[in-house]
């Protein structure tokens, strides 16, 4: 008879590293899986969120958690699959927010430089060099959902 999973419930944002690291900890010494790699999107989710660094910074931490914690087993039940992608979609979630939110600053500085008198060719070079360090191909990257995607896109091209 095949033991039954118990599913949990999708990790809370905004703990202390400490915080995720004891809950790791914890779901390993109990053999669970998936409470682990929770907690672990959990830490590196919220890692990201972090106010002080760079749009790289983000990056890194979020396709880490994407790569190495939200990757279903082989051949998972189907409830263990929907868990696996629920952690994929907070992953893409937290990734549109931070990057619409560093490109709307950004797309607001673009529109004070020129509101001040700044040449549009200088402008374009510098958001050019901006947007190729955040949406780095022209095909939607596994980091971000379509839709946020899609509209990093639409601001980009504004300026370039």
């Amino acid at each position: 008879m095949k033991s039954q999973v118990v599913i949990p419930k999708m990790p809370e944002l905004g703990h202390s590293e400490t915080y995720y690291c004891r809950a790791a900890h914890d779901a390993e010494k109990m053999h669970d899986d998936l409470s682990h790699e929770g907690a672990k999107v959990g830490q590196y989710v919220t890692l990201a969120m972090g106010s002080t660094l760079v749009w790289e910074e983000k990056e890194r931490y979020l396709r880490h958690a994407l790569n190495r914690h939200c990757v279903p087993p082989r051949i998972p039940d189907d409830e263990v699959w929907a868990f696996y992608k629920d952690l994929q979609n907070l992953v893409r979630d937290v990734a549109g927010t931070e990057a619409m939110r560093i490109a709307s600053c950004e797309d607001d500085l673009y529109a004070a430089l020129m509101a001040m008198g700044h040449p549009r060719a200088e402008i374009e070079e510098r958001a050019e060099v901006f947007f190729k360090r955040m949406i780095p191909q022209e095909i939607c990257p596994d980091w971000f959902h379509e839709d946020d995607y899609g509209q990093l896109k639409v601001i980009r091209d504004q300026w370039i």
